[in-house]
């Protein structure tokens, strides 16, 4: 039996088509937007655009720096005021917070005392007060703040012959800051002084201002006569 259904429009008798699938009605997409994107050039103005071509131009141009290779020193580095000196890790034996140092009497001013290193009696030097570096203005506040920070670096010579012995002192610092490991090329010599620190007890000074001790020759100054009085 065949079955027929009329057209809802004119009323003619359709016969059903039978497909294995649905067809749903087709709709109508918007058509695509065709025109070119844009860009930030198209915000820019050309003479806007002729700089940024020019500066990209420029640092293509530039040569990129030379590698730097060689030996490495690694230096412990530690501030005084707001400067950063450091010294080579080989001299440094231990490190210390600030504890009670016991004062000795006709010392320079710059000999902050003696304490016990592990059953060793040391001598310690204020750098800062050695050096002839300003003393930070008094605030109560920052003043614990500096206090609980300072260290006492435990140093010796490493220059020592059959002749001569090894020189072992605390260096009292404001803060220890990290250990880094650098080029030697990238030290480069000192000029003359700095903040009053004499010139040969620089090894030099790195681009970044970092200034590099030269711990043998600061034990080595006839200031602290290390083994007559201190």
């Amino acid at each position: 039996m065949s079955l027929s259904v009329k057209n809802a429009v004119n009323g003619k008798s359709v016969k059903p088509q039978r497909t294995g699938r649905t067809s749903l009605p087709q709709t109508s997409s918007p058509a695509p937007d065709l025109q070119s994107p844009t860009f930030a050039d198209d915000l820019l103005s050309p003479t806007e655009l002729a700089e940024i071509w020019a500066q990209r131009a420029y640092a293509l141009a530039q040569e990129p720096p030379p590698a730097v290779t060689g030996q490495t020193v690694t230096l412990l580095i530690f501030r005084l005021n707001s400067e950063r000196y450091s010294i080579e890790v080989a001299h440094v034996h231990e490190i210390y917070p600030r504890e009670q140092l016991t004062p000795v009497p006709r010392t320079p001013a710059f000999v902050a005392g003696v304490f016990s290193a592990r059953g060793r009696i040391l001598s310690v030097i204020d750098l800062r007060t050695f050096f002839g570096l300003p003393a930070s203005a008094p605030n109560h506040g920052r003043a614990q703040a500096e206090t609980n920070q300072t260290k006492i670096i435990v140093v010796a010579n490493t220059d020592t012959t059959s002749e001569t012995t090894q020189v072992e002192v605390g260096l009292l610092v404001d803060e220890v800051i990290d250990v880094q490991t650098i080029f030697i090329e990238e030290i480069e010599a000192p000029l003359t002084t700095q903040d009053g620190i004499y010139a040969h007890h620089i090894r030099g000074v790195t681009s970044d201002l970092l200034v590099v001790l030269d711990l043998n020759a600061l034990l080595s100054d006839k200031q602290l006569v290390i083994k007559d009085e201190l």
